[in-house]
């Protein structure tokens, strides 16, 4: 049976409107933040790097980004700009520019998001750096939000996220993009469009800079706290 009362009818599209979280647009075709995200044995274009040779690194690229932000050849800007290179979106660009101009060295939001992150990492009692990629930046997302951390805490697991039971009674739109975002990079199925995020009247500003962290880390890992300039 259908959850929709108005299913079959010309009224069934009006009905799963007004169910959608407010201001949020319904799915359609687009650019999607993220798909599954492993890039563990992915070679990347890196034109500093003494051993780069055709196009490609033949290193482990991971192991050369670490040793690169441990010398501090690799910054913020950087990274951000090399991700979104190829996003053509002129409000995108314009939000990551305010972003990078105005990090401050920190990738968490403020202290306490910090302090959320770290206690449920430390409850599991496994090194932060043996942790896959995606469920670092996974758990960055939904302890970002008070709320958001509060109706996910007691679905976060040692390995993995139970998002069919998170009930998002009460949430705001900053902590529905920041669920969406964190069930994208999860699953790698589409549940927000770039549209949404780049939008200024739709998503805040820490909400923002949560969700581009966070697909850093996706794509880094643990190193990625570890830029600082």
């Amino acid at each position: 049976m259908s959850k929709f009362f108005m299913y079959g009818t010309e009224l069934q599209d009006i009905e799963q409107m007004m169910m959608l979280v407010p201001n949020f647009i319904p799915r359609r075709s687009g650019v999607v933040v993220v798909k599954k995200l492993e890039y563990e044995n992915e070679g990347v274009t890196c034109h500093d790097c003494d051993r780069y040779k055709h196009s490609r690194c033949h290193d482990n690229t991971l192991s050369c980004f670490a040793e690169k932000v441990a010398e501090g050849e690799i910054c913020y800007e950087k990274i951000v700009n090399a991700y979104y290179m190829n996003f053509k979106s002129y409000s995108l660009k314009k939000r990551l520019e305010h972003l990078i101009r105005n990090f401050n060295g920190d990738i968490f939001l403020n202290p306490i998001h910090h302090s959320r992150f770290n206690t449920i990492l430390k409850l599991q009692n496994e090194s932060m750096k043996n942790r896959k990629h995606t469920y670092l930046a996974t758990l960055f997302l939904l302890t970002a939000d008070d709320n958001l951390c509060r109706i996910a805490k007691d679905h976060i697991y040692q390995s993995s996220f139970d998002f069919k039971n998170m009930r998002l009674n009460g949430i705001n739109t900053d902590g529905y993009a920041l669920y969406q975002t964190a069930r994208t990079i999860y699953t790698g199925i589409e549940h927000i469009k770039m549209s949404e995020i780049a939008d200024e009247t739709l998503i805040g500003i820490d909400a923002f800079k949560a969700i581009i962290n966070a697909t850093m880390i996706a794509r880094y890992g643990a190193e990625v706290f570890q830029i600082n300039s």
